[in-house]
């Protein structure tokens, strides 16, 4: 399965998203919303063994700080978990923003044995103080050890970019 959880949002209206004004979510509303989630994947769902996720948090201001995917590990049936951050800063001066480590992840019901995070290019338009405080966009790629073989599986999760004006996007296909 893969999801964009969208930081555990839900359908907040968000600054970032052109479609409302809010920046910062309460403790409860992000559990709320991460509950829905694991609700979902764990009943609703097939219960996967395997989950793709993007724009998760691990200690982001806008997210209450909450390390989405040691909650998910710890409220779901998955066991193993691997994170790649994409977006890390200590500060994001806009809107009140400001801590944030957003990324994607991969967890699974069976052992994650490697973990490697590929770096993908940067947007190559934006003005240098733009760059230094955006995405840093990447490929998670992960080795687990499945029981249904003895041959080496791999799961890559990534999250490329969707307002390049250049052809950064085109570069990270292609990586």
């Amino acid at each position: 399965m893969t999801w964009n959880i969208r930081f555990g949002a839900g359908r907040i209206p968000w600054f970032g998203d052109s479609c409302g004004d809010r920046v910062i979510m309460t403790n409860n509303e992000v559990i709320n919303h991460l509950d829905a989630l694991i609700y979902f994947i764990d009943t609703m769902a097939v219960k996967p063994d395997i989950i793709l996720l993007q724009e998760i948090d691990v200690s982001s201001k806008r997210s209450a700080y909450i390390d989405q995917v040691q909650y998910i590990l710890d409220n779901s049936h998955f066991n193993y978990g691997a994170y790649a951050s994409m977006w890390q800063a200590q500060f994001i001066p806009s809107n009140g923003l400001g801590k944030v480590d957003a990324g994607n992840a991969i967890l699974s019901r069976w052992n994650i044995t490697d973990a490697e995070r590929i770096q993908l290019p940067l947007i190559e338009d934006q003005e240098g103080y733009v760059q230094y405080f955006y995405l840093r966009r990447n490929i998670l790629k992960t080795k687990i050890d499945v029981s249904f073989t003895d041959k080496d599986f791999y799961a890559i999760v990534t999250h490329t970019t969707a307002f390049a004006t250049d052809d950064t996007k085109q570069k990270q296909i292609d990586a």
